[in-house]
């Protein structure tokens, strides 16, 4: 439960962090540039169609500002002779051309270019520019032709309207749009509004997201050489909206955006036919993306907290990870502007935090099990139980069934009488540790050494396959590192040693003092090895009926009857293991 706390913990304060940056735009700029991955391509074709001012067209023609009126003459003229239902023109026009023109021109079909000049700013939910430059006559339709790319240079969102004071200029694609559909442009707006039988959703600047084409160049794109001297067929053009924009040279303006980089006019035209599809990314309230955020760095922290082993804890991650994914691709193939990047930092930062955490405390889970079963256990049980979710549960007092082991010195008394207490401690510390290295070798623990007693039990605080069996291998284990310790130090002091094992139900856990506690078993079952261990001979291992029942079949056990143990009642049907050779 405490990790558990602790993961929702670190995964609640990282959701309000990473919420607070998304909601004051704090993210760093490779944000974006992610979010830009997820960006699910438009495969929408609209009647929009572009006259490119190519490289060509700029050689035989020159630049459009220095284009005479008779030249724009043959433009328009074109224009309304190939039936084109709207003409919108991406490039400002000199400011003599308009009054030059002649009078007859088919100025119902076209749209003049007004552009913003200075440096834009964000007034009561719109673009404002210092001032707008345009065509000096009011006649024709005006549409601005700003693109306002984000700090980062790609261009996500285009404005839907730029204003000057109180005039208000619409986009030249909404206008060209609107045109085409003959339908009214509201003022502007900051809040979703219904146009042309669809929802369009601009923030707080005016703006709207779009989603651009797989590829750019998705649009019908001629020359304009082409254009001007009839080389066309008609109905190539015939009730379309012609954007003409300058696509080489210096007045090509060239933007990056979420699938490459787009000219100024493709820009335009494809903005166009998403206004005029409904193909329009909607931003999601915000109260969505708080949840997701926290759901996601919540999860996170949870699995990094609580769940093991590591190849787990990855496959959480992944699958948490990829649910976000997966809502967010569901999100933006039906319009939804969900952002996958704020949940991501979320899991990237939860799972970083936790994790430190996580290695932290297991650190100090460890130090403090080490202190407690130094030299008594072995490191990889002290690890697994370091690993293991509230492993200090297992430490907790409870009834387990144990393999209670005790290994006895025969004659403690009469061999050290008369001995230097010095030579007895050290011959003693090297007897003990025989059976000490045994037992953990063999996965049991040493729980105490009681006068010239070693005291062990197999089956906690983790469970065994097979704790029988691995208690008598280390009984016999610890009998033959006597024998080597004997022969490789023939002076020593010989201390021989019975071993007692029993199986049965005992009280395991941490006993004795609150502040000074020690891992232990009491019960009958231990009470009865103990005992035993005192009838052994020298190098014999005496077992219970409880052992040899469930030992395995590599053992032979030859029965020695009942044997009237101190401090029982009743008797104990006694066994001698057959040691082999």
């Amino acid at each position: 439960m405490r990790r558990t706390l602790v993961g929702f913990l670190i995964g609640t304060l990282t959701s309000l962090l990473v919420c607070f940056a998304a909601c004051y735009d704090f993210l760093p700029g490779w944000a974006r540039r992610v979010g830009d991955l997820f960006h699910i391509p438009s495969g929408t074709q609209g009647p929009v169609a572009i006259i490119a001012v190519d490289a060509e067209a700029l050689q035989q023609y020159g630049r459009p500002d220095q284009w005479s009126p008779e030249q724009y003459a043959i433009l328009f003229q074109r224009a309304y002779e190939a039936r084109v239902r709207v003409l919108a023109l991406d490039f400002p026009l000199p400011p003599s051309v308009e009054e030059t023109l002649p009078e007859d021109l088919p100025n119902g079909l076209m749209i003049w270019p007004a552009v913003g000049v200075g440096a834009p700013s964000v007034q009561d939910g719109r673009v404002t520019f210092p001032y707008l430059l345009r065509p000096v006559s009011q006649s024709g339709i005006l549409g601005h032709i700003n693109l306002l790319p984000d700090s980062d240079g790609v261009l996500r969102r285009v404005p839907l309207w730029v204003q000057l004071g109180t005039e208000t200029v619409p986009a030249l694609a909404w206008r060209a749009a609107a045109f085409f559909l003959q339908a009214a442009i509201p003022p502007p707006i900051s809040s979703p509004f219904q146009w042309a039988g669809f929802t369009l959703t601009p923030d707080e600047a005016g703006q709207i997201q779009i989603r651009y084409p797989a590829r750019p160049g998705s649009i019908p794109t001629y020359p304009l050489r082409a254009f001007l001297e009839g080389d066309l067929r008609p109905e190539v053009l015939a009730g379309r909206i012609l954007f003409v924009g300058v696509t080489a040279g210096d007045g090509a303006e060239v933007y990056r955006t979420p699938v490459g980089e787009m000219t100024g006019v493709e820009v335009h035209a494809q903005v166009a036919i998403a206004l005029l599809m409904g193909d329009v990314i909607t931003p999601v309230p915000f109260r969505l993306t708080v949840l997701m955020i926290l759901t996601a760095s919540l999860f996170s922290g949870w699995a990094v907290a609580r769940i093991r082993p590591l190849f787990l804890v990855v496959l959480a991650l992944l699958t948490i990870i990829g649910g976000t994914l997966g809502l967010t691709a569901i999100g933006i193939s039906q319009g939804q502007g969900v952002d996958p990047v704020s949940p991501l930092m979320g899991i990237l930062i939860t799972t970083g935090v936790t994790g430190l955490w996580r290695s932290r405390d297991e650190r100090r889970r460890r130090f403090q099990l080490s202190l407690l079963f130094h030299g008594r256990a072995s490191p990889r049980l002290i690890n697994r139980l370091a690993e293991i979710p509230d492993g200090e549960k297992l430490l907790h007092t409870d009834v387990r069934f144990v393999v209670a082991l005790f290994a006895d010195v025969r004659g403690f008394v009469r061999l050290t009488e008369g001995q230097d207490p010095r030579m007895v401690r050290e011959a003693a510390g090297h007897h003990f540790s025989c059976f000490t290295e045994a037992v953990v070798e063999a996965g049991g623990i040493v729980t105490k050494y009681v006068g010239d007693m070693v005291a062990a039990i197999f089956n906690a605080p983790l469970p065994m396959d097979q704790p029988v069996d691995q208690a008598l291998r280390a009984a016999q284990d610890g009998l033959r590192r006597l024998e080597k310790l004997w022969k490789e130090n023939p002076r020593m002091m010989r201390m021989p040693m019975g071993v007692g094992i029993h199986a049965g139900a005992a009280v395991v856990g941490l006993l004795g003092s609150s502040q000074y506690p020690e891992y232990d078993a009491i019960g009958d079952a231990v009470n009865i090895a103990a005992r035993l261990s005192t009838y052994a001979p020298a190098g014999e291992i005496y077992v219970t009926e409880a052992v040899v029942a469930s030992a395995g079949k590599e053992w032979t056990f030859e029965p020695l009857g009942v044997v009237q143990v101190r401090g029982r009642y009743e008797p104990v049907l006694a066994y001698r293991l057959r040691m082999e050779k």
